[in-house]
């Protein structure tokens, strides 16, 4: 029996994708012992925060009692510090943390600093747009350029996401009551400059076609791959996708991988601009819910990745998901108010 752990937020995906094997056994670190995926785990822990100082020691803890064998990090912002300690904890117990390295983790998290190291590589450098940084609000009156699109440089999903508009379609989009997403320049003309909890990346609104990739690299190679072309987003986590065998996807990803030294499990979305070429939004080095695409496609990344790594499986050969699989993906979550209180 494998013992797996998924660290730190909601994981339907992984966890359906996992259950393709009869062998393992999932244990997870939830948010909320109310919430809903609790019931497809084994076993569950409401664990502190990934920032508080006794994280470490009680993943410790859990990974011992559990008899855990893998960790899977499933959020964005305490990639970093997994990777820091990946070693550490491999030490204690045996345990493997599935991550990239920590340089890795660190260049790919940080959007700012991830287009930055792209734009310097001639390989790669095609698929970085034009950008910019803002760390007040009074930088970002000063350089956004309508429309355009604004996003912490490290965020969950689509935290802090903005589409910038002019003030004529964003009045017409409040008297709709559509205004979720949405920002003008009238409504940052008024406020001082305070600083952003988290720097905002400022890039152009992209009019093309989305893309995912979703990756399993081994040795620094892709040897599966998923590649999605999104039909529409619902926000959040929840999106209407079809599988597709594009190349030139699959290609950014190989020299995207190359360049940054990617490992094990990735997520790499694009936007095509107004003439059709790939520009990059950004990558998950990690698990991602939509992994479980690719066990609808017959090509389970994450099962796949276990069978490597329990040396059950030494084939290598690249193998990509079949085009033509449309898939409906609802992750979001619906925050319900107390017992008690108005529903």
């Amino acid at each position: 029996m494998i013992t797996v752990l998924l660290t730190d937020g909601e994981f339907t995906g992984m966890i359906k994708a996992l259950r393709e094997r009869t062998d393992v056994r999932i244990v997870g670190f939830c948010f909320s012992e109310n919430a809903a995926h609790t019931a497809m785990l084994d076993k569950f822990y409401i664990a502190p925060s990934w920032n508080s100082p006794e994280y470490i020691s009680f993943l410790i803890d859990v990974i011992e009692k559990e008899r855990v064998d893998f960790i899977f990090p499933v959020v964005t912002k305490s990639l970093s510090l997994l990777a820091s300690k990946a070693q550490e904890i491999k030490d204690k117990t045996g345990a493997v943390v599935i991550t990239s390295s920590y340089e890795a983790i660190t260049s790919a998290n940080n959007k700012a600093e991830l287009f930055k190291t792209l734009k310097a590589v001639t390989s790669t450098s095609e698929y970085i747009t034009v950008h910019d940084v803002a760390k007040t609000i009074g930088e970002l009156k000063e350089k956004i350029k309508v429309p355009c699109v604004v996003k912490p440089v490290i965020g969950e999903n689509k935290e802090g996401f903005a589409k910038v508009v002019t003030d004529d379609e964003f009045k017409k989009a409040l008297l709709k009551g559509e205004t979720q997403g949405l920002m003008c320049p009238s409504l940052l003309r008024d406020n001082d400059d305070s600083e952003f909890s988290e720097p905002r990346l400022i890039m152009p609104y992209l009019p093309g076609q989305e893309w995912d990739a979703d990756l399993l690299v081994f040795d620094g190679k892709i040897i599966s791959a998923t590649i999605r072309k999104n039909l529409d987003m619902f926000g959040g986590l929840s999106s209407c996708t079809e599988t597709s065998d594009d190349r030139r996807v699959l290609e950014a990803c190989e020299k995207i991988v190359d360049v940054l030294g990617l490992n094990y499990l990735s997520c790499i979305s694009f936007k095509e601009d107004e003439n059709g070429n790939l520009k990059l939004l950004e990558i998950n080095p990690r698990a991602m819910g939509s992994i479980y695409v690719s066990a609808v496609g017959g090509n389970n990344l994450v099962t796949r990745l276990l069978s490597i790594l329990t040396n059950e499986d030494d084939d290598r050969n690249f193998r990509l998901t079949p085009s033509g699989i449309k898939t409906s993906l609802y992750y979001d979550i619906v925050t319900l108010n107390r017992e008690g209180e108005n529903r």
